[in-house]
């Protein structure tokens, strides 16, 4: 399907969702058939040599504040800090959609240790930012509307940058022509140029600061969903109306040199979590333990993500509307069963939208584009975890899905 058949963008999405009665009881999109992934999957060689890393912790709730230490040492399990130089100037990618709090956006708690850490390590000029989606903020050549300066503050997190020492940055301010067109390394999915902000040729490093959430169109926003911020209106607009090729263009824009050769690290603080709907909006599962995740492994962290997220679907979720009968049920059981999830319409009792089957995370479309471009398949999944977590059970859950099919 070309971008031109696939019209659809998020906000005429989001208003077709709107009219159905009720609510959409999982986010998820229609861009693809997810057996179509699976099968991609077990033809898929294996990648003897790569076996992706991740580090985490276990924060209680409540106890983030007195874990900086923890935050410390996961994040020095994840990367030795040997690309950091004295004097470095460092970007750290937030998650800033809207103007809604945490888990809305990244977690303000994170923010203030990353940036703390940095300084420890040298880092020089600290640079904290984004550009709001385009339901915020739309700036064009000859218009303005919104302001991610006023969605950050809105959020709770403009304080906390500009008192943790760093610079707050909204990629918007710079202006429409300061931003640069790049194309990404390999096959793609994109009508070149993509036009993204011109902070990238300004910092020695990158580093992603996001969360774990759901989201109505991609089905989760983790970390390589994150860096769609990093683009002009226009090229946001194509990405929006990509159609089958939704969630493979948003992980190629990892791939543009001007971002990939400066990443460093992805960083999510998962104390709290939108199991559902998302990404501004939806059911808040905030577990007795959350879970810090970090690594300079893109598809490594986005593993252990999704899987948190999975687990906060299944166990801290709960209700489910079945699809064909409208009963109501544990998501456990749901998930159990294997369903398939649809957006619901308890008046008419029929089901809407096809949504992603529960399971092998390995089958999302966004990280099939990222194995298909390495080759293969990964051999194994590394976990380095800096405490345990007093829930056992929970901890095999995630080494579960996160083993290779």
């Amino acid at each position: 399907m070309s971008i031109a058949q696939n019209k659809m963008n998020r906000r005429q999405f989001l208003a077709a969702s709107a009219g159905v009665a009720g609510a959409a009881l999982l986010p998820g999109c229609a861009h693809s058939n997810n057996g179509l992934y699976i099968a991609d999957i077990q033809q898929m060689p294996v990648l003897n040599r790569y076996a992706p890393k991740a580090s985490s912790s276990w924060i209680a709730r409540g106890e983030h504040q007195n874990a900086y230490g923890l935050f410390k040492k996961t994040i020095e399990a994840a990367t030795d800090f040997s690309w950091l130089s004295p004097g470095d100037r460092v970007l750290l990618k937030l998650a800033l959609n809207k103007g809604n709090p945490y888990p809305a956006t990244t977690d303000p708690w994170a923010i203030a240790c990353m940036v703390k850490l940095l300084k420890e390590k040298g880092a020089g000029k600290i640079y904290a930012g984004d550009q709001s989606g385009v339901e915020s903020v739309l700036w064009t050549a000859n218009d303005k509307r919104g302001s991610s300066r006023e969605c950050c503050e809105s959020a709770g997190l403009l304080a906390v940058i500009e008192e943790s020492g760093s610079t707050p940055l909204f990629f918007e301010e710079q202006g429409y022509d300061a931003y640069i067109p790049a194309v990404p390394e390999g096959d793609h999915h994109w009508v070149s140029p993509i036009w993204v902000t011109g902070t990238v040729n300004e910092v020695e490093h990158i580093i992603y600061l996001g969360r774990v959430s759901s989201h109505v169109l991609g089905d989760a926003t983790l970390g390589l969903k994150l860096p769609v911020g990093f683009l002009r209106e226009d090229s946001r607009m194509a990405f929006h109306q990509g159609g089958e090729n939704f969630y493979a263009m948003y992980e190629e824009i990892n791939q543009i040199p001007q971002i990939k050769n400066k990443f460093r690290l992805a960083v999510s603080s998962a104390r709290s979590v939108f199991s559902l709907f998302g990404p501004d909006n939806g059911h808040v599962a905030e577990p007795d333990y959350g879970l810090l995740i970090a690594s300079e492994d893109l598809l490594a962290h986005e593993m252990l993500s999704y899987a948190w997220l999975q687990w906060t679907r299944e166990f801290e979720t709960p209700f489910y509307s079945h699809a064909t009968t409208g009963r109501i049920t544990g998501w456990r059981s749901a998930i159990n069963q294997g369903f398939v999830w649809h957006i619901w319409d308890p008046e008419n009792k029929t089901p809407s939208i096809p949504l992603f089957r529960a399971g092998n995370i390995y089958s999302h479309p966004s990280v099939i584009n990222c194995m298909k471009r390495m080759g293969g398949r990964p051999k194994n999944f590394q976990w380095e975890q800096v405490n345990l977590c007093p829930q056992k059970g929970i901890m095999e859950y995630l080494e579960k899905t996160v083993t290779p099919a």
